[in-house]
């Protein structure tokens, strides 16, 4: 949903012993070098979910600790920094310690996974220095020379408690507030905008192959829907380098082909790969050697690339990975591949009194089509004044629609008009920028800025969108 900001106005009251006077906007900053780039570092920062009294192994919950993970972050240094594993209260103190270390202003996201408590790692017997807080992802981003602005682009509300939460919870999650999530940022750089992501996936022993193909096909749906050049980096607790020698399949095929599909379909390249292994673990023993695998990433898509390497961590078990854009490759980065014959059964939906319907979310658009009409509600602009027979009654305006008749007009209606029976609408209905399908007689496609339907027959339709609207 959009969210509106409306600033504040100061009315000025002249009377014979006062006056208001306008103080003057303050400077602009000056303009970034034009060479600056943008650093991204990854690192598992592995203060784990499940960190145990007196266990000094991890980042723990100390000022020493944290200060080493900011040396972590800054001798690349990295504009961005992507962490998993981290604990709320330790992201909030990290970034303090980033911008006193560096003079800048350091942006927060964050991205609830689950709850749990943190200790110092000093004596068995220590009570827990943080209980029962947010543990998730964190992503860190420094506002200068290469980074103008940021704005989290995978908000999905806040978590009990009032926690600030700019993630969005997986389809594995097996209770509500406790599972894996993701996150993602859109970026102003000086050379253009580009989406950064930040993950962690699920490990084999918690979920099935099926559960974490469909994690990562909801990542996919999400990046797909956007044009921006992007850049996805994080823990994926998966080799994509390994199989089974003997029949040469990967071991969890499904999570395998989900993931490629991001290399083979979606155009990442995989910048780190010849970067080897990034299990940092220390091995006791010959067979630990064997058990040291690459499970973090990062995939950039209409992006150049540099620098890319592989970088030690103090605390961690993870070897991290940092990597610049290249300044310039934002402006021309093209736009993902078009995809647009996607089945209309993917949206089918029965009606309980019988029949069908296909129904579909775009954008912020709710949409659906029936046998009478395609139709989209959603917030536009201009809209004309409401007719006599939409006054005093059902709300008008919001949204659109193409009867089967050809007529097209905007709707009136108090409410919602269609939606799933069963569930509440989902990742499952989204439609991606690219992508049409065409069911009981119309057509519909999901644009960069808004959404098309039309009635094949007689070739009438609408075009809506937040700021523009169409009928033709």
């Amino acid at each position: 949903m959009r969210r509106t900001a409306f600033g504040a106005v100061v009315v000025c009251v002249l009377a014979a012993v006062s006056a208001c006077r306008e103080e003057p906007p303050p400077p602009l900053p000056p303009p970034p070098p034009p060479g600056a780039s943008v650093t991204v570092v990854n690192l598992n920062a592995a203060m784990g979910f499940q960190m145990k009294k007196g266990e000094k192994g991890g980042t723990n919950a100390t000022p020493e600790d944290i200060a080493l993970l900011a040396e972590d972050v800054l001798k690349h240094p990295a504009d961005i920094a992507n962490l998993q594993e981290m604990a709320l209260p330790a992201a909030r103190e990290l970034r303090e310690v980033l911008a006193k270390r560096t003079g800048a202003v350091w942006e927060l996201n964050w991205a609830h996974s689950t709850f749990a408590d943190y200790y110092a790692g000093k004596d068995p017997a220590e009570a827990p220095v943080w209980r029962n807080v947010s543990a998730g992802n964190a992503q860190l981003i420094r506002i200068g020379a290469g980074v103008r602005s940021q704005k989290p682009i995978t908000v999905d509300g806040d978590r009990p408690g009032g926690e600030p939460d700019q993630g969005i919870m997986l389809p594995s999650s097996k209770e509500p507030d406790r599972g894996r999530s993701y996150q993602g940022a859109e970026v102003v750089t000086e050379h253009g905008t580009i989406d950064v992501y930040n993950l962690h996936l699920a490990l084999a022993k918690d979920n099935t192959d099926e559960e974490r193909a469909r994690d990562v096909e909801t990542i996919q749906r999400f990046t797909e829907s956007r044009t921006n050049p992007a850049i996805i980096t994080g823990d994926f607790n998966e080799e994509l380098d390994s199989s089974d020698p003997n029949s040469g399949e990967h071991h969890f095929p499904k999570t395998y082909a989900a993931l490629m599909a991001f290399m083979d379909t979606y155009g990442y390249a995989d910048v780190a790969r010849r970067l080897g292994v990034t299990s940092n673990r220390q091995p006791q023993y010959e067979l630990q050697k064997l058990m040291r695998v690459r499970i973090d990433y990062i995939l950039a898509r209409g992006l150049r690339t540099q620098g890319t390497a592989k970088i030690t961590s103090t605390k961690s078990d993870h070897w991290g990975l940092v990597t610049t854009v290249e300044p310039g490759s934002e402006r021309t980065a093209p736009a993902p591949a078009p995809d647009p014959g996607v089945s209309a059964e993917r949206f089918r939906h029965e009606l309980p009194g019988g029949g069908t319907f296909y129904f579909f979310t775009a954008l912020d658009y709710i949409c659906a089509v029936v046998d009478e009409q395609a139709v989209c509600q959603g917030r536009t602009k201009p809209v004309p004044p409401a007719p006599a027979s939409c006054r005093g009654g059902p709300g008008w305006g919001h949204g659109m629609f193409v009867a089967a008749s050809g007529k097209v007009d905007f709707v009136c209606a108090g409410g919602l008009l269609y939606a799933p029976v069963d569930r509440a609408p989902d990742d499952r209905d989204v439609l991606r920028a690219g992508q049409s399908f065409t069911a009981l007689g119309f057509t519909c496609a999901a644009e960069a800025k808004g959404v098309r339907c039309k009635h094949n027959a007689s070739a009438h339709g609408f075009f809506i969108a937040p700021d523009s609207n169409e009928r033709f």
